[in-house]
């Protein structure tokens, strides 16, 4: 279903990004639309010359490679109701989209526009592409809160992967996520506050758009938790060793392409990506056959989850996985162009709102 900006800073965004398009092109006009389409957080008016048409926008508040992947994904769920090949693509909406970005983003033909005059459009009516301008210096920094800490990113994943889990008492969400009670009632707060999580008349929690859940954390898991999940390299010895390795022995699990390929069987995995519970010591790295290496293939995090969110995860009989929510986040933050049909195969497949 079509939806407005969910929150002030994303219309803020929205309307600060068409105002530096007419100053940066000089002649060209974009405006927010007032009717929406049928896909997308809001829609843009543009008029190239006289030459009118609106484009669905995905609207983020720090751009990142990973919004490729996602925007990829979003204009290809089949929820849109025009054909295929009558819709417009999505267009990124940031505050400020840097040069190497940008060049990735034309690289995949995905529009973009920034409120520094950054754009990139080819349609029917026209194209513009215009990079290398600086962030200015007004630009409202992305409001934080306690849903982008650790914690909150914690309270997240536990109640995107627990069935019902978001509707229940904030003492029954902070004991699955591993967090104080306290925090658990903030992080919730915070996700109601910024149109991620939402009441019913009932006095219900739900999630009002699952799809900008899952991009949210999806964008929010690679810069604010992963790099803080001690992770280290190795190299293996043995090509597809980890097939038949124990790994539920030391209390490990696979997620990124190793699990996707078990998952799918349409991806041949190139490195293995483990989420330990305990430090992995020498008995498993000789039993591994690993050997340090900063470039290996193969990277081990420390899991962030507490034991007993495993219970409901999909259980596989070749080895133990992840949760498909962070096989898929592992996927697309990897910036694989390979990766992303199967990440796009597992979201439709495994990743339902609970």
């Amino acid at each position: 279903m079509p939806r407005p900006a969910n929150s002030f800073l994303e219309a803020q965004i929205l309307g600060e990004a068409c105002d530096a398009f007419g100053r940066s092109t000089g002649v060209y006009k974009a405006k927010p639309a007032r009717t929406l389409i049928s896909y997308g957080d809001a829609a843009i008016e543009f008029d190239l010359s006289g030459r009118k048409f609106k484009m669905p926008v995905f609207i983020t508040t720090r751009a990142s490679a990973v919004d490729i992947a996602n925007i990829l994904l979003a204009q290809n769920r089949p929820h849109a109701t025009e054909p295929h090949s009558a819709r417009r693509p999505l267009m990124l909406i940031a505050p400020h989209v840097d040069p190497d970005l940008a060049g990735r983003l034309i690289e995949q033909n995905v529009p973009f526009l920034d409120a520094a005059g950054n754009a990139f459009l080819r349609e029917p009516e026209g194209m513009v592409m215009i990079s290398g301008r600086p962030k200015p210096q007004h630009v409202q920094k992305p409001q934080t809160g306690r849903a982008t800490t650790r914690k909150g990113l914690q309270v997240m994943f536990a109640i995107a992967t627990q069935p019902g889990l978001v509707s229940q008492p904030y003492r029954t969400i902070a004991q699955a996520s591993g967090v104080a009670l306290s925090t658990a009632n903030q992080v919730i707060d915070d996700l109601q506050f910024r149109g991620l999580v939402a009441l019913k008349s009932s006095g219900e929690r739900i999630f009002p758009d699952w799809q900008k859940f899952v991009f949210e954390w999806t964008s929010l898991y690679q810069t604010r938790l992963r790099f803080k999940l001690g992770a280290r390299r190795f190299a293996s010895t043995t090509p597809d060793w980890w097939r038949v390795f124990d790994f539920a022995s030391f209390d490990t699990r696979l997620g990124g392409e190793s699990a996707a390929d078990i998952l799918t069987h349409e991806l041949k995995a190139a490195n293995v990506t483990l989420y330990s519970r305990a430090p992995l010591g020498s008995q498993f790295m000789l039993s591994a056959r690993l050997r340090p290496d900063p470039r290996g293939d193969v990277e081990i995090l420390e899991s962030f989850w507490p034991e007993s969110l495993e219970h409901a995860w999909i259980k596989s009989d070749r080895q133990p996985l992840v949760h498909p929510l962070l096989i898929y986040a592992d996927l697309v933050a990897s910036g694989d162009s390979r990766n992303l049909s199967v990440a796009t195969q597992i979201y439709e497949q495994y990743i339902f709102q609970p």
